[in-house]
């Protein structure tokens, strides 16, 4: 299993007994604690109450076990905002969930054991062992959120995968791309096969993927695709110089707003960006610096670079919500956006703070750069460095 530690930017106090190797490439978050409390409290307020579903008295964010889309994603969003160490605390995460309840007292863990108990495809498992098994720490061979004695095995249910590297049918690509996450926590490591699938289905046009693996002109690539991708590689063990991560950050690069955020369907989409902040995270690099975007595309060294972190946090209403006019649902934005902001278990395997002084690979070459005014203090190369890790993620 993954070790995860929280980012440097959560440990201020401590700044003195830290050195962290940069180069523009601090992944941590600076965000006010405050905006990922009040998402939390956004999505406690959203859980479902009275006998949708009957069989559950719910305590969930979906109203079916067999539709199950915002839950876990909720889940870890809750769980984030629980850690309070340097290390992640998966009695802090569970102890957070039992915790949330709706106005009839229910937490969200019988209707869990109801997915897990139901048809589950490859990716339903994996995402079951990623967002809620691994960082819960409940056992994924023997999954029973409900503590009722009916454990189902995760781990079988992603199974070995096909014969060509990837999970689920033809054209599931996010199948694939979560149970590479999922292999990479169980196992150690995302198998090569599957690694393969995933480079074969990047597009050579602009370096991106689309949701159902279509490398054609059919379908077109999408952020939060690409991102998954970009995730699964690296928790492959694809370092952030090789191509098809450089590529894909290129894309990422090309789909960014003004102000620093990512659209889906052409409106500003605080999942999106998340997604796109866990990638850059994933590859090495700070989100919230130009330095990622001016190694992948050089050509836009020296153009004006917005905060993606700021963006998200602009998006936050009164109520706590973090959404956005392309957003699929305030609860599975603002859950997503946390995990965004916060990414303290996502990305699962990040590779090493990476510099931007010399670095290969990418659509044009090396690229140099400093860090933007108001970006947090660097540490120079010289100094006695600590590595301080993040840790994955996928949409739906």
């Amino acid at each position: 299993m993954a070790c995860h530690v929280r980012p440097a930017a959560k440990l201020v106090a401590l700044a003195s007994l830290l050195a962290v190797l940069v180069g523009g490439a601090l992944s941590a978050s600076a965000v006010d604690p405050a905006v990922t409390q009040n998402a939390v409290t956004y999505l406690d307020s959203q859980q479902i109450s009275g006998t949708t579903p009957a069989t559950t008295g719910s305590g969930a964010w979906d109203s079916s076990p067999s539709f199950e889309f915002v839950t876990s994603e909720a889940v870890l969003a809750i769980g984030e905002g629980a850690q309070t160490g340097a290390a992640w605390s998966t009695s802090a995460a569970q102890t957070a969930v039992k915790n949330t309840a709706n106005a009839d007292g229910k937490n969200p863990m019988p209707f869990l054991d109801l997915v897990a108990a139901g048809s589950l495809s490859p990716g339903k498992a994996a995402k079951l062992i990623l967002l809620v098994a691994e960082p819960l720490g409940l056992d994924p061979t023997s999954f029973d959120p409900a503590g009722d004695g009916s454990p189902v095995d995760l781990v079988a249910a992603v199974g070995p995968g096909n014969a060509d590297g990837s999970f689920g049918p033809p054209g599931a690509f996010n199948q694939t791309l979560f149970a590479a996450l999922a292999k990479t926590l169980v196992d150690g490591s995302a198998p090569a096969a599957t690694v393969t699938y995933i480079r074969s289905k990047q597009k050579p046009s602009n370096g991106g993927w689309a949701f159902d693996a279509d490398t054609g002109s059919t379908t077109d690539a999408d952020v939060d695709t690409t991102s998954l991708a970009i995730q699964a590689l690296s928790a492959g063990g694809v370092g952030p110089t090789d191509p098809a991560v450089q590529n894909g950050l290129a894309f990422i690069a090309s789909q960014q707003n003004g102000d620093g955020s990512w659209s889906a369907f052409g409106n500003v989409s605080a999942e999106s960006t998340s997604r796109a902040i866990l990638a850059i995270v994933s590859a090495g690099y700070d989100p919230n610096s130009s330095c990622w975007r001016n190694t992948v595309v050089p050509a836009l060294a020296g153009s004006p670079y917005d905060a993606p972190d700021s963006a998200l946090v602009g998006l936050q209403a009164g109520n706590g919500s973090i959404a956005g006019p392309g957003s699929f649902s305030p609860a599975f934005s603002t859950a997503q956006s946390v995990q965004g902001l916060e990414r303290q278990w996502l990305p699962i395997s990040p590779a090493a703070t990476q510099t931007c002084t010399g670095m290969p690979g990418g659509p044009g070459g090396p690229s140099s750069e400093a860090p933007p005014v108001g970006a947090p203090s660097e540490v120079s190369a010289g100094s006695a460095a600590t590595a301080v890790l993040g840790t994955p993620t996928f949409t739906g």
